[in-house]
């Protein structure tokens, strides 16, 4: 007996072979399938379970049907017709004999704010699947990622292009699923409202233009129209001023205490700022953008280092009470008046100081600062006016000297408190002489006083006695001479 070669391919399980009466068997379970080629090349299928006798002059192999799940598929491709067709489950689908498995997946799951975009591979017809739904895809669909559905609130809105290039808005409130050949420009955008205090800049793509919304309610572009900025309105103080250039260059000067307190910047306009100075030592390290001139004076400090005239390098902390009077001045002269007015001042200073001796700095050394920058027309021709200068403080910039400073300032210190405490007792003195000087003045009034108490209580004795006088000797002259009533009277009072 001659025995055939047999091949087997994937086979699951293992086939049983015999070579009983030339022929081979396969043993198939359920849901297994036996692919058999013929010497002839002539493919056939049979499905399990059972047992398959085979001709053993042919090929075959066991390969297992496709078991699908609920929410699962599968495309099976036909390579004798070239055409694919979908199984879908829960199913045990038989492939035929021409056919083999291409893909087996999961159907996409959507909810209500998913969708997908479908291409027929086919035709190149695109659609939509929107949820909530289980999609199961034809045999010749591409599924795009999941895509959210836009649901749009009353304030927002989408900029969609179509597939020719046109541009539409789609606004709020509504749920809004663009076309499979849209395209979303820039996402959801949010509408601006617009009130006393909101405006809104747009750009009309269609010619260039600008313009400037001021309408109150919400403001949605149109779908050539680009929103530029959203502008608030400027509102100046009583005491602030501004300054705005339009598109010619010109400059344009608005004050809080005119008619143009409160505007929305026109269009193709640009506000004029500086960048101030704010470090202690105005050298430009650190600045502030200033575009709203406050024309209240303000204080100011500034540090620098002099020199006087015996060679001592002082560093002086100063203090500037100083305001702006003319903004157009100040935008026309200057770019950072705080530094231009601080460097001239510190010039002026340093060249009053190195004229003196440090000893004389000492004694009037606010006078002198005063003297060197108070009154410069200087700084009248930028705009700003120097009112006051103070020094707050001041010191050697030499470690050493600082040192024998400090003890000068000591004795000078010293000094001045002995003489306001020799001056504080010198007023005690005085104040107990003049207390004294004052008891003795009183005392001698009162003794006058006295005294004319006395005069006046003789006066009226003797007013008395004499009316008694008068009135005895009108009495007595009548039986009597005049004077032997006044020696009666004499002797009568004598006797008292």
């Amino acid at each position: 007996d001659s025995k055939a070669t047999v091949s087997v391919l994937n086979c699951s399980p293992p086939l049983a072979r015999s070579h009983t009466m030339g022929c081979c068997y396969a043993f198939l379970e359920e849901n297994e399938q036996l692919l058999i080629t013929s010497f002839g090349g002539v493919r056939s299928v049979q499905e399990g379970p059972g047992c398959i006798c085979v001709n053993p002059c042919s090929d075959f192999h066991v390969r297992s049907a496709v078991v699908l799940e609920s929410g699962e598929y599968a495309v099976i491709l036909d390579d004798k017709t070239a055409t694919k067709r979908v199984a879908k489950g829960p199913s045990v689908t038989w492939m035929g004999e021409r056919e083999e498995l291409q893909v087996r997946a999961a159907c996409p799951s959507l909810n209500q704010q998913e969708y997908l975009v479908v291409t027929n591979t086919a035709d190149g017809q695109m659609k939509n699947e929107i949820g909530p739904t289980l999609f199961c895809p034809g045999p010749y669909d591409r599924m795009s990622e999941k895509r959210p559905v836009y649901n749009l609130s009353k304030n927002q809105y989408l900029r969609i292009k179509d597939e020719e290039g046109r541009l539409r808005i789609e606004k709020g409130e509504a749920r809004v699923v663009p076309s499979p050949l849209d395209t979303v420009v820039g996402g959801v955008q949010q509408a601006i409202n617009i009130d006393d205090h909101s405006a809104v800049l747009v750009r009309n793509e269609d010619d260039g233009t600008l313009k400037l919304h001021t309408s109150h309610g919400l403001f949605f572009p149109g779908p050539y129209q680009q929103i530029v900025s959203e502008q608030k309105k400027i509102i100046l103080e009583e005491y602030q001023s501004m300054v705005y250039k339009d598109k010619t260059g010109k400059f344009h000067y608005v004050r809080g205490d005119g008619d143009m307190r409160d505007f929305f910047l026109p269009p193709f306009c640009e506000v004029v700022s500086q960048e101030w100075s704010t470090d202690l030592r105005k050298e430009h390290t650190s600045v502030e953008k200033v575009w709203k001139f406050d024309r209240r004076p303000s204080y100011m400090n500034y540090e620098f280092n002099c020199r006087t005239m015996d060679n001592v390098e002082l560093i002086v902390d100063v203090s500037f009470f100083w305001g702006i009077i003319d903004v157009q001045l100040l935008v026309e002269k200057t770019a950072d008046a705080p530094g231009d007015t601080c460097t001239h001042a510190r010039s002026s200073i340093i060249q009053q100081v190195s004229k003196i001796q440090l000893m004389d700095f000492l004694e009037n050394f606010n006078s002198i600062i005063r003297e060197a920058c108070v009154g410069d027309e200087f700084y009248r021709e930028r705009g700003v006016d120097l009112i006051s200068v103070e020094v707050l403080k001041f010191q050697c910039a030499s470690g050493e000297t600082d040192m024998i400073l400090q003890d000068i300032i000591k004795e000078t210190a010293d000094r001045l408190k002995k003489k306001e405490r020799q001056k504080g007792e010198n007023d005690v003195a005085l104040s107990r002489l003049g207390g004294e000087i004052e008891e003795e003045r009183m005392k001698k009034e009162l003794i006058e006083l006295q005294k004319s108490h006395l005069v006046t209580g003789a006066r009226i004795e003797g007013d008395a006695e004499a009316s008694q006088l008068t009135a005895f000797l009108e009495r007595a002259t009548k039986e009597l001479s005049r004077e032997q009533a006044m020696t009666m009277y004499m002797a009568l009072h004598n006797s008292k």
